[in-house]
């Protein structure tokens, strides 16, 4: 019994991530250095105008902490004026924002009840050509055990979020497929 304690602990508290590119294109040859943040709105009806600045921020917290951590950028920059030849600039829409149910995660488990934000993105170069497009999407599927309770609150899921779409840049700008 005590052997299964980790497990049960673990259980779902994970939160699960996908992927899927909308149209693609090629990484410009030279490396660009500066990533523009463009407008990232909220589109879900269903979300205050408070809860989508927090989420719009809790993203955008997200996707800088990975490129603070990884280096692919010089820079991370929230205006789109001036963007140099060497940047590139991200857009994108947050289409839904749900926070699930705890009680359909708690007594049914196996992914009822799953908590989700996910919205599409664009990379454009600084003519404003589209470069690559993609949605993204994290989801929590419960707490403690099969399910229950909200151990990721959607705020730290909406920077998971960020995270994500960071991944998939580094990754497009590697000639890698989306992951």
């Amino acid at each position: 019994m005590l052997a299964l304690l980790p497990m049960l602990a673990a259980g779902c508290a994970g939160t699960f991530h996908e992927v899927r590119t909308v149209s693609s294109g090629q990484p410009p040859a030279e490396r660009p250095t500066v990533l523009v943040l463009g407008e990232i709105g909220i589109t879900d009806t269903n979300v205050t105008a408070a809860d989508k600045e927090v989420y719009r921020l809790k993203f955008q917290a997200g996707l800088e902490a990975w490129f603070d951590k990884t280096n692919i950028f010089e820079s991370v920059i929230s205006s789109s004026t001036n963007v140099n030849s060497h940047g590139i600039i991200l857009s994108g829409t947050i289409t839904e924002v749900n926070k699930g149910s705890e009680a359909a995660r708690l007594w049914v488990g196996m992914g009822a009840g799953q908590a989700r934000i996910q919205g599409k993105f664009e990379l454009k170069d600084p003519a404003g050509n589209s470069l690559t497009q993609f949605t993204a999407r994290r989801s929590y599927l419960g707490g403690l055990g099969i399910g229950g309770a909200g151990m990721v609150s959607m705020d730290e899921l909406a920077s998971r979020l960020g995270k994500t779409v960071a991944e998939t840049i580094t990754q497009w700008l590697h000639g890698q497929k989306a992951k």
